[in-house]
């Protein structure tokens, strides 16, 4: 191994130690917040600068008044947050095997795909999060006088807000994806030429 490459692979070690930690404040701190927004939707926030985003409507905490619209805020930041927490997660496992030295790895490559297919899943919540909001909102379990119909550049303190997905997180997924499988390429590459080092080793 070169010199070069042994500097390139400390660097991506120190990298690793760095992202690791704070991938797990960060993982910290979403907790502390679901914890807080959660508690807020249920303890029926009478702030009127807290707004919930439920996709196509958004609601205040001073309208948080019924367990309907309760139940459904309290669905939308599970999905959320969950989607979050998990990408976390695995980017947290990921930048530790890098700090430890393990770069081109199957663990490594499945991680970064999961988390390309978290990316994904975001991107089509996104999309479908209006669409059941406006349906759960026309069935009548959420009273339509509680809501206001999202719009971008709303201000106030955001426990959640989304609105129109936009290709942009579709585009992150892919890319992600498309990361893991040069990755993994890379990798089965790697593996075959230690191979055929070992089988000439082997013949000589």
């Amino acid at each position: 191994m070169s010199p070069e490459t042994e500097a390139q692979i400390r660097n991506i070690r120190k990298f690793g130690t760095y992202a690791c930690s704070v991938s797990r404040i960060a993982g910290a701190a979403l907790v502390l917040s679901f914890v807080l927004s959660a508690w807020s939707i249920v303890a029926g926030s009478t702030s009127s600068a807290v707004r919930v985003g439920l996709g196509a409507y958004s609601v205040t905490g001073d309208h948080l008044t019924t367990i309907e619209i309760k139940v459904w805020a309290l669905v939308v930041i599970s999905s959320i947050f969950g989607i979050l927490f998990a990408v976390v997660l695995h980017l947290q496992r990921l930048f530790a095997h890098l700090a430890a030295g393990s770069i081109y790895t199957r663990v490594n490559v499945r991680h970064l795909r999961r988390v390309g297919i978290l990316a994904l899943a975001m991107a089509v919540l996104q999309l479908v999060l209006p669409l059941l909001t406006i349906a759960i909102v026309n069935s009548g379990f959420i009273d339509r006088s509680l809501i206001t119909l999202t719009e971008p550049g709303t201000s106030g303190i955001g426990i959640l807000l989304l609105g129109p997905a936009s290709l942009s997180g579709f585009a992150m997924a892919a890319l992600v994806l498309l990361a893991s499988w040069i990755m993994d390429v890379g990798r089965q590459t790697a593996d075959d030429a230690d191979a055929m080092r070992r089988d000439a080793d082997l013949v000589i």
